[in-house]
């Protein structure tokens, strides 16, 4: 596998760009013909490469894979619409991309200067994915076209762990979920998400200053330090604080504590006091074990649960559309069994009412639709006017509900038809 920098070429505007993007190509032009220049670099491309798209003048605004040689076309005459005069193309799996080209990673963030050439192969695989980097983070969270951001994957790892882990075990997991994993970069994005990171304000693409507190959806890990060892878990304001992400004029970055209010030290003392509850005598390992486990259920994984769903569903109900965070649950369609239980695609966010008739089998979810069914004694009730709704689903297909879940939640709770 190789890195390039590739010129799109003219025009340079965001509608050639987009033209690239929707057709999932890159092009060449030169004199249009056989054998030319243009043939010959695009044909040089090894399927699994990646190319780093430049728009003159602005900078890099995509990167993606570089798909089959049976996917190189030269086209006799122009594409129907097209903005410039390529007749070479060759297919790309778009990953990261910006759709302004003003919103591109221009020379000086990406520490290259301009293409010279069409294609350039870039020497340091290490400087190729910290562009890349940049360009995945000023996306936003766009989803790329065939596949889930990077750094959503380490995230969901490290989730579904469940307790401090080192890059080696996040690598571990994410490898054998897809072997064509690139993890070349986890340690970046675990820096990235990591709220109290003091260096992760270098992986930022935008340049702009946060909360942790605040929903952004990076702001999701905690960095420990244990002697030489560096670990990362699921953050929890409660327990973690609230940490400030700030840039000054030049564009450096820091990362601090904030002072912690009196609410959020409430807060701290009330988790502590849960955490502190003696339930029974703990008489034998087996139960002391299990009052861990429920510890670990009422201190990250609800919270951790929930953000997840949140961050899924925008913050609004799936049935409802209730966009107050404060009645806002998150639902879990199988019942919680543990951490790997809290899946996206195990929960649904529900407003507190719909979630508890949802729980009593009163009201559930169409596998094959995706619409609300209710009871038939809930006629004559508010809740009627949900009947036969479908629910809003989340933009990545990764987090819709498992419809073999909801089939199992119809079962086990044998809702009265």
């Amino acid at each position: 596998m190789a890195y390039y920098v590739f010129n799109i070429g003219l025009p340079a505007t965001s509608e050639w760009w987009a033209q690239n993007l929707d057709r999932k190509v890159i092009t060449a032009g030169y004199k249009g013909q056989s054998g030319d220049r243009g043939d010959i670099i695009l044909n040089q491309l090894i399927p699994g490469d990646w190319v780093i798209a430049y728009v003159n003048g602005h900078g890099y605004v995509g990167a993606g894979i570089v798909l089959g040689y049976e996917t190189y076309r030269l086209h006799l005459q122009l594409p129907s619409g097209s903005l410039s005069d390529h007749r070479h193309e060759r297919a790309v799996d778009w990953r990261y991309f910006v759709e302004d080209i003003s919103h591109a990673v221009n020379i000086d963030e990406a520490n290259r200067q301009q293409p010279r050439q069409t294609k350039e192969s870039i020497d340091s695989e290490k400087h190729a994915e910290r562009m890349i980097g940049e360009i995945q983070a000023r996306s936003g969270d766009r989803k790329g076209r065939h596949g889930r951001l990077r750094w959503e994957l380490v995230r969901e790892a490290v989730f579904d762990l469940g307790r401090a882990v080192s890059v080696a075990e996040v690598r571990a997991l994410i490898a054998m979920r897809d072997p064509q994993f690139n993890s070349e970069n986890i340690r970046p994005d675990l820096e990235k998400m990591s709220v109290n990171s003091d260096i992760r304000a270098h992986y930022q693409g935008v340049k702009k200053g946060r909360r942790s507190d605040s929903g952004h959806a990076a702001d999701r890990l905690f960095k420990t330090f244990s002697e030489t060892k560096v670990r990362y878990e699921p953050y929890i304001p409660e327990v973690h604080g609230v940490w400030i992400l700030e840039y000054d004029f030049a564009g450096n970055g820091k990362v601090y504590q904030a002072p912690q209010t009196l609410i959020a030290h409430a807060a701290t003392l009330a988790r502590r006091e849960v955490d502190a509850i003696e339930m029974a005598p703990i008489d034998s390992e087996l139960d002391g074990r299990k009052r861990v486990l429920m510890q670990v259920a009422m201190r990250q994984g609800q919270f951790n649960f929930r953000s997840l769903m949140l961050v899924a569903y925008e913050e609004k109900c799936a049935v409802t559309g209730c966009s107050t965070v404060d009645v806002l649950e998150a639902a879990h369609i199988i019942p919680y069994r543990g951490i790997h239980t809290n899946r996206t695609d195990n929960g649904l966010l529900l407003r507190s009412d719909i979630h508890t008739l949802f729980d009593m089998g009163r009201l559930w979810i169409d596998p094959k639709t995706m619409a609300v069914r209710l009871a038939s004694d809930m006629k004559n009730t508010d809740y009627w006017q949900y009947e036969g709704v479908k629910i809003s689903l989340p933009k990545s297909r990764n987090d819709w509900p498992n419809p073999k879940h909801l089939t199992k939640h119809i079962e086990d709770s044998s809702p009265a038809k």
